[in-house]
């Protein structure tokens, strides 16, 4: 039997029509799929002191030597304690950064040189375009290191030290006087 031009139009308009609708149809489960980098759900509970220690190395070699690191590694303790898989993904990213420096001849993230620590997390800094693409694709784990610690570690910078290095006494937020006291300044 042969296949007329219009019965194979017919055909394939047909199946572009399917096509359509089921990307439609499907593209939401997609994008929650390829977008949705939450950390997969586990109990929450107490921040190991090892855990927590390798987050205070990131934040001081993200940053800088001269903010205090307290007040990141409480909100990590703090998110680690009442969110879903908050723990369980910071103790991810602390195996994940020990292999890095290991790796690099390193006896651990803690134990490596500033600039080996930034060079390891330089590949979780937050990116855009087809890095971010390559990233969702592939190295999921980076993407939520990027997302739930790096970008985390940013934003709470930006919020407190960033203002005491501009200059003013203390973050928004903080009350004057508990300012003049000394907390919420960083170590110059």
């Amino acid at each position: 039997m042969s296949t007329t031009r219009r019965r194979f139009l017919g055909w394939l308009g047909l199946a572009v029509a399917v096509g359509a609708v089921a990307t439609v149809w499907r593209r939401d489960a997609l994008r929650r799929w390829l977008l949705a980098v939450d950390p997969t759900p586990a109990p929450p509970g107490p921040l190991r002191d090892s855990t927590a220690d390798t987050l205070r190395a990131a934040v001081l070699a993200l940053l800088d030597e001269r903010i205090e690191p307290d007040h990141y590694v409480d909100f990590f303790r703090w998110r680690a304690g009442r969110v879903s898989g908050a723990r369980a993904l910071y103790e991810r990213f602390e195996v994940t950064v020990d292999r890095l420096a290991r790796a690099r001849g390193a006896g651990g993230f803690r134990g490596a040189e500033r600039a080996e620590q930034r060079l390891i997390l330089g590949d979780m800094l937050p990116v855009r375009g087809m890095k971010r693409v390559r990233r969702l694709l592939l190295d999921r784990d980076d993407e939520r290191f990027a997302r739930h610690i790096v970008r985390e570690i940013f934003h709470r910078f930006a919020r407190t030290d960033a203002w005491v290095i501009a200059g003013y006494d203390s973050w928004p937020g903080l009350p004057r006087a508990i300012a003049r006291m000394g907390v919420g300044r960083s170590r110059a």
